[in-house]
């Protein structure tokens, strides 16, 4: 099978322990509301690791002596001050980077940083809208790519290959496979999943079975003059030089398989 290649190379197992939550207070400023406080590269060819690796690691707020070097120090810091910028007049409690937990892992020359709400810190049922984030940043300190809350960001699913087994894959940002996408070059897949997909968050959707094929138009059926019934199940979309029918399938759920989301 002939895949998108990606061209970020990930390091064989050579992932640091991963953490959870490390709740960092460097500073007490509210993010504001205005543009964040440093550029990103928003290198697509970088995909936020699935897999925790050799497993999330708890710091414990007694018991325990920890060490962190510099790079991921400065990485921290970096997701801080984007994220919460200083300035501004006072924020809510749940818009302080207190009132987040935090967790990173590193492969090779890339720390990726992942922030999420913490509910409990300010007594809250549900997350502020659009919170969350997550980022990849270089060991010199760039912002090589920066997802926050519902942004795009690669979706992970679970498809069946042609001889009836399952495999979970990675696609390009926007991407929903279809029923021959593991058959076919360019389909937008940009990487087969080998390790366990166990990273908090993450969502491994599937595509309903009743989602067919797309259907060349009849003639005479024109978008927008010639209707379809309410209840029809389809829209119109040109591709490959030719109207084409959609079928649109029920709303994508999450599998069984994922414990959340993108952190919001």
């Amino acid at each position: 099978m002939n895949f998108r290649r990606n061209t970020y190379r990930e390091p064989v197992m050579t992932m640091r322990e991963w953490i959870l939550p490390v709740l960092i207070a460097l500073s007490g400023c509210a993010r504001t509301t205005g543009p964040f406080s440093t550029p990103a590269e928003n290198d697509l060819s970088i995909i936020f690791p699935v897999s925790t690796g050799q497993g999330l690691v708890t710091v414990e707020e007694r018991g325990k002596t920890y060490q962190m070097d510099g790079e991921v120090l400065r990485a921290l810091r970096i997701v801080e001050q984007d994220l919460f910028p200083p300035g501004g007049s006072e924020r809510p409690c749940w818009a302080k980077p207190e009132a987040h937990t935090y967790w990173f892992t590193r492969q090779g020359d890339i720390i990726f940083v992942y922030v999420e709400e913490d509910l409990a810190y300010c007594h809250r049922q549900v997350p502020a809208m659009d919170s969350g984030a997550k980022y990849a940043i270089s060991v010199d300190g760039r912002i090589l790519r920066r997802v926050i809350g519902s942004e795009p960001d690669h979706g992970v699913w679970r498809l069946k290959t042609p001889e009836g087994e399952t495999v979970i894959v990675i696609t390009e940002p926007g991407v929903v496979p279809g029923p021959k996408a593991l058959e076919t070059p360019d389909s937008g897949i940009v990487k087969i999943v080998t390790e366990p997909v166990d990273m908090p968050g993450v969502v491994i959707f599937e595509r309903p079975e009743d989602a067919g094929e797309a259907q060349e138009a009849e003639p005479g059926v024109i978008p927008g003059l010639t209707m379809l019934p309410g209840d029809a199940g389809v829209r119109w979309e040109y591709r490959d030089g030719g109207l084409m029918s959609v079928p649109q399938a029920p709303p994508l759920l999450p599998s069984a398989g994922g414990d959340g989301g993108v952190p919001k």
